[in-house]
């Protein structure tokens, strides 16, 4: 089977206006390939807001369990294909998605878990896999996306094994979660420690 087999969508990005117009009144945020880190690092306050008009909130709106792909970018020791999981976090906190047209969207169908695929997706990249779909226009790197997914191979595995495997997964990456939470205030508690070993010293 084939990546190209368990895709049931694919969403286009829009980049939008930066400011509202009477054409592209509708705010949304607007995932670009410098958000892929950050997101999947569980941070997005650097997410632009852009403005777009209807007809992209009417068939480009993300929703939780989408996967975003960049396929434009990467640099000559990284490929393109970098994914990113719309979490149900991203879409409490920002609300409207779209991704930017430098990147893509997939859904996939109801019989597997997006999150599997996201991390099977993940494996994938980092064995360098993307670098042979590549092709260069203008001095910038491009996905060859389809080729892509009619030439990588996934196993099928019943759902309720994905679901295991994606347990055991985002039990690990939680605690990494905590563990950077804890790194970024650690600055601010070790201010805190500073300020009281200051006061009690007056």
């Amino acid at each position: 089977m084939k990546l190209a087999d368990i895709i049931e969508t694919f969403i286009s990005g829009d980049w939008g206006e930066e400011s509202p117009s009477s054409d592209t009144p509708n705010a949304v945020y607007c995932v670009r390939g410098a958000d892929i880190v950050p997101i999947t690092n569980h941070r997005f306050n650097d997410i632009p807001q852009r403005y777009v008009c209807q007809r992209t909130v009417d068939s480009k709106m993300l929703q939780a369990g989408d996967l975003i792909i960049e396929k434009s970018g990467g640099s000559p020791t990284q490929s393109t294909g970098r994914i990113v999981y719309v979490s149900d976090d991203l879409i409490r906190e920002k609300g409207n998605i779209v991704c930017s047209n430098f990147c893509t969207a997939l859904r996939v169908k109801s019989e597997w878990n997006p999150l599997y695929v996201f991390y099977y997706w993940q494996n994938v990249y980092n064995h360098d896999a993307f670098f042979n779909f590549e092709g260069k226009t203008s001095g910038i790197k491009n996905l060859q996306l389809d080729n892509a997914l009619s030439a990588i191979e996934i196993e099928y595995l019943p759902l309720e094994n994905q679901n295991k495997i994606v347990a055991s997964l985002s039990a690990i990456d939680e605690k990494l979660k905590i563990n950077r939470q804890i790194n970024d205030n650690l600055p601010w508690l070790d201010h805190s420690l500073a300020m009281a070993r200051v006061r009690r010293a007056a």
